[in-house]
């Protein structure tokens, strides 16, 4: 006995809104979909109208097309779609008892039926076949004694029908939600600040969801017991958030010579505000060569010292680069209930060891001035201390391919 082909039926939503330049964007959705599914039997994406519909061929796992397609950025949702031969589907009734396999396990009180006849050759109008499955799906419904009814505007349970081109007609009812946002790639390029704990790698998601593309700069120091070094954490981070964006570049900077600077030089209530000022510094260095448009940073305000407004600003002006906080406004426990949801968060819970908290001032400013800081930083070789942190940098890169992810070049390198 032959299997049913399995096809997925993919909705966007958002991609409608970008007039003329559609068709950019839907080609990078199928590009992301084509990435997402490497190494499945993948047949072909169709694209008729709004949606999308990927054939596969034999002994594809739903499980597993399911389980990738969740993490395409683009995606408004996607079913699984039930296939009916065309040929005797056009009496209507193959496609209602199709209609019915598809609803009858659902509970809803009130449903309706949506076709979409992208091929005209088929005989039946799109209301028709609307009309036809509806009254099918009721009798079977008043059979059975359940108090369902037809609604046609905003249903509990949709019904759809897509009669595509070919010998098949898909039905479908159980929607599964897709990631949201825009296909990955379509933004530009933009360097994050990954420290390791639960803000950055919610920050960094949230920058690849409006199809921003992320390298990660981790800043690591010294003192930790064995096994707590941040570095670890740092690459379980890029390795969860790769599949989003099927690549990146983690950039390791060993920071522990530039704190100690810091700290001979400069006023102690003042140093882990130029040690974020060094951060962006080096980090920008690092974005200008990859020419990225950005930097990214996982700040919320006000949830630590470094972190009200008045330190937000003295810290950004030392970049000129434009300096983009997507967490602004979100408290811990959205961040946390965020990290959750896009499995950062047990990597983020994980003992390790922060640079930051390094020769940590007993009193650090809430409401430094830009001048200030440019007065404590006054005695320091900025350019040199930069210089030193690209020299002695490593870089790793990651690609996401076939359902895995692996680190597929790991150098050191006296330039970014």
């Amino acid at each position: 006995m032959q299997t049913a082909k399995l096809v997925i039926v993919v909705h966007y939503h958002e991609i409608w809104l970008k007039g003329g330049n559609r068709r950019f964007f839907l080609s990078k959705l199928h590009m992301a979909l084509k990435r997402a599914l490497e190494g499945l039997p993948v047949e072909r994406i169709l694209r008729p109208g709004d949606r999308m519909l990927i054939e596969f061929g034999e002994g594809a796992s739903a499980e597993e097309a399911v389980a990738r397609i969740e993490r395409v950025f683009g995606v408004a949702f996607y079913a699984v779609a039930r296939v009916v031969p065309r040929e005797g589907a056009e009496d209507m009734e193959s496609l209602g008892r199709a209609a019915w396999d598809e609803v009858r396990g659902e509970k809803f009180s009130s449903f309706a039926v949506r076709a979409k006849r992208s091929d005209k050759s088929f005989p039946h109008r799109s209301l028709d076949i609307e009309v036809s499955v509806g009254k099918y799906l009721a009798d079977q419904l008043r059979a059975e004694r359940r108090d369902v009814r037809v609604k046609l505007n905003d249903p509990e349970l949709t019904c759809r029908i897509e009669i595509p081109p070919g010998p098949s007609l898909l039905v479908y009812a159980r929607k599964i939600p897709g990631a949201g946002g825009l296909p990955p790639n379509t933004a530009g390029r933009m360097t994050c600040l990954l420290s390791g704990g639960f803000d950055s790698a919610v920050a960094a998601h949230k920058m690849m969801k409006r199809g921003a593309h992320l390298s990660f700069v981790h800043f690591w120091g010294g003192g930790a017991r064995p096994g707590e070094s941040s570095v670890h954490v740092a690459r379980e981070l890029v390795r969860r958030l790769v599949p989003w964006q099927f690549s990146a570049k983690l950039y390791l900077v060993p920071f522990e010579p530039v704190q100690r600077e810091i700290v001979s030089s400069a006023p102690e209530k003042f140093r882990i505000l130029l040690y974020r000022r060094m951060m962006l510094r080096i980090s920008e260095r690092i974005a200008r060569s990859n020419r990225a448009l950005g930097l990214v940073t996982g700040d919320s305000l006000a949830q630590v010292a470094s972190q009200t407004l008045h330190n937000m600003a003295a810290v950004g002006a030392a970049t000129r680069m434009p300096l983009y906080r997507p967490l602004v406004g979100d408290d811990k426990i959205e961040i946390m209930d965020a990290a959750q949801k896009i499995g950062t968060h047990d990597i983020s819970a994980e003992p390790f060891h922060d640079c930051c908290p390094i020769f940590l001032p007993r009193n650090p400013a809430l409401h430094a001035s830009i001048e200030e800081l440019d007065e404590a930083e006054k005695n320091l070789d900025v350019e040199a201390l930069i210089r030193q942190a690209i020299e002695t940098m490593a870089i790793e890169r990651y690609r996401y391919g076939g359902g895995q992810v692996e680190k597929v070049e790991s150098f050191k390198s006296a330039t970014a």
